[in-house]
C-alpha cells in the first residue's frame, strides 16, 4: 500500500511539474503574433523573426540535455528536475517584464532571445527527469501506463495556455489586452512554479539511482559515457530519425501549425482559432495516456508506427479542410465563422491531435528503454532534444520560412508549410519499420546497452 501511494505522490509531483514547464514552454509560441508586434520592429518579416527567436528555445536543447543529464546521471534525478523548473519559471515570469521595442529598442529581442535560451535549458532537463523518476519508481508491466501521465502533460499544458490566454482576452478589451493583457499569462508562471515546488521538494531519490549509488556504479562522467559507449550513438540515431523527430514534428502540426494556419492563412478570428484548437486538444487528451498504456500490452513499435501513418495520410487533406472549410471564399482579411464551420474545423483538428497522441504516448517510454541506467538520463535526454527540439522544434520556423518563399505560387504556398513535417514523417516509417528495436520488454536494471 506504501509503495502504492509513493507511486501516486511521484506522478502527481513529476506531472505537475512537466505540465507547468510545458504551460511556460509553449506560451511564447501562443503568443508570437502579439510578441512580434510589441518587441520587434514594424515590418513583413517581424513575425518570422519572432518565431527564428522562439524557436531557439528547441535548438538550445541539446546543449542543456547534457548539462541536466549530467547532473541528473551524477548527482540525482530529483536535484536535476529542480533546478530545471526553477530556470523555467524565472524565465517565464520575466518575459512578461520586457518592455516593448518602443522603450528599449533592440534590447527587447535580445531580451526575449536570453529568455527562450533559458527555457530551452530548461525544458531539456525536466522531460527526461520526470520520465525517468516515473518510470524507475513503476513495476515493470506498467511503465507505459503511468509515464503516460507525463506525456498527457504536453496536451493539458498546451490546454492550460489556450485556456488562460482566451480568458485574458475574453474579460479585456482589445485595446486592453493589447496595452498589458498579454502580459499576464507569463506572469502568472511564478505562482505555479512556486506550488509545483512545494509539492516536489519532499520527493526522495529514485530506487534504482539509489541502487547505482550504493553499488558505486554511477557514472563517472555520463557525457562522455554516452558518446563512447559501444553502440550508444547508434541507438541515439535511431531513437531521433525513427520516431522521435517525426513525434515532434506531428505535434508541432497539430498545435502551432494548425493555429498560425487558421490564423495568418484561413484568416480566421484569433478567439475563435483558440477555442478550434483547443476544443480538439480536450478531446484528444485522454488517448496520450491510452495509447501508451496500451503499448505495456502489444509493444511499443505496434502503437507508434500506425500513428506515423495516420498523420503521413491525413496531414495534407486536414489543412486542406481547413481552408476549404475556414475561408471558403478565399477571403484575405479576418472574418467569422459559423459555428457549424467552427465545429467542422475542430472535428479536423481532433484528427490530428488523435494521431500525435497515438505517437507521443508511448514515445517516453520507449526512448527510456532504449539506454542503460547509469547514463539513462543524458542519453535519453539527448535524443529526446535532437529530435524534439532541434529538428522537430523548427517545424513553425521552416514552415513559415517556406510560406514566405517567393518560389512557391500563392495557393501552394500556405501548403508548402506541410513538406518539412511529411519528410520527417516518412523517414521515421522508414527507419523503425527497418531498424528500431522492439523495447517494452526490456529490464530497467540491465546495465547493457539496448541494441
Amino acid at each position: 500500500m506504501n509503495g502504492q501511494k509513493n507511486l501516486k505522490q511521484v506522478i502527481i509531483a513529476s506531472a505537475t511539474g512537466s505540465l507547468i514547464e510545458w504551460y511556460d514552454l509553449l506560451l511564447a509560441i501562443i503568443l508570437s503574433p502579439t510578441l512580434s508586434r510589441h518587441l520587434f520592429p514594424e515590418g513583413e518579416s517581424r513575425f518570422l523573426e519572432t518565431l527564428a527567436i522562439v524557436v531557439s528555445s528547441y535548438l538550445i536543447r541539446p546543449l542543456g540535455s547534457l548539462v541536466f543529464g549530467f547532473i541528473g546521471d551524477k548527482s540525482g534525478r530529483k536535484k536535476s528536475f529542480l533546478l530545471s523548473l526553477l530556470l523555467m519559471g524565472g524565465a517565464t515570469f520575466l518575459i512578461g517584464c520586457i518592455p516593448t521595442f518602443g522603450d528599449i529598442g533592440w534590447l527587447a529581442p535580445l531580451a526575449l532571445l536570453i529568455l527562450r535560451l533559458c527555457q530551452g535549458l530548461a525544458v531539456s532537463g525536466e522531460y527526461a527527469g520526470g520520465i525517468i523518476y516515473v518510470a524507475e519508481h513503476a513495476p515493470k508491466g506498467k511503465r507505459g501506463f503511468y509515464t503516460g501521465f507525463i506525456q498527457a502533460t504536453i496536451p493539458l499544458g498546451l490546454l492550460i495556455c489556450l485556456l488562460v490566454v482566451y480568458t485574458t482576452e475574453f474579460l479585456m478589451t482589445a485595446e486592453t489586452f493589447e496595452a498589458y493583457g498579454w502580459r499576464i499569462p507569463f506572469l502568472l508562471s511564478a505562482l505555479l512554479v512556486g506550488v509545483s515546488y512545494y509539492i516536489r521538494r519532499n520527493l526522495g531519490e529514485s530506487p534504482m539511482y539509489k541502487n547505482l549509488k550504493t553499488a558505486g556504479k554511477l557514472s563517472t562522467n555520463p557525457v562522455k559515457e554516452t558518446f563512447k559507449t559501444k553502440g550508444n550513438m547508434r541507438l541515439i540515431l535511431l531513437a531521433v530519425f525513427g520516431g522521435n523527430a517525426a513525434q515532434a514534428t506531428i505535434m508541432q502540426s497539430a498545435q502551432f501549425l494548425t493555429l498560425f494556419f487558421l490564423q495568418r492563412s484561413a484568416y480566421i478570428e484569433f478567439n475563435t482559432s483558440i477555442l478550434i484548437l483547443g476544443t480538439a486538444t480536450l478531446l484528444a487528451l485522454p488517448f496520450f495516456q491510452y495509447f501508451s498504456a496500451l503499448s505495456d500490452r502489444i509493444g511499443r513499435k505496434k502503437v507508434i508506427i500506425p500513428g506515423l501513418l495516420l498523420s503521413a495520410v491525413s496531414l495534407p487533406i486536414i489543412f486542406y479542410g481547413y481552408g476549404a472549410i475556414g475561408n471558403p471564399d478565399g477571403l484575405q482579411f479576418v472574418h467569422s465563422i459559423s459555428v457549424i464551420s467552427t465545429l467542422k474545423l475542430a472535428g479536423l483538428s481532433f484528427i490530428l491531435c488523435f494521431a500525435s497522441a497515438v505517437v507521443y504516448g508511448p514515445m517516453g517510454i520507449f526512448l527510456l528503454e532504449l539506454f542503460p541506467t547509469k547514463i539513462r538520463y543524458t542519453s535519453m535526454a539527448f535524443a529526446y532534444n535532437i529530435g524534439n527540439g532541434v529538428l522537430g522544434g523548427s517545424t513553425t520556423l521552416i514552415g513559415e520560412a517556406l510560406r514566405k518563399s517567393a518560389i512557391f505560387s500563392p495557393i501552394i504556398a500556405p501548403f508548402i508549410i506541410l513538406l518539412y513535417p511529411l519528410i520527417l514523417i516518412v523517414t521515421a516509417i522508414i527507419v523503425s519499420l527497418g531498424w528500431v528495436p522492439e523495447t517494452y520488454h526490456n529490464s530497467l536494471h540491465d546495465e547493457e546497452g539496448k541494441s
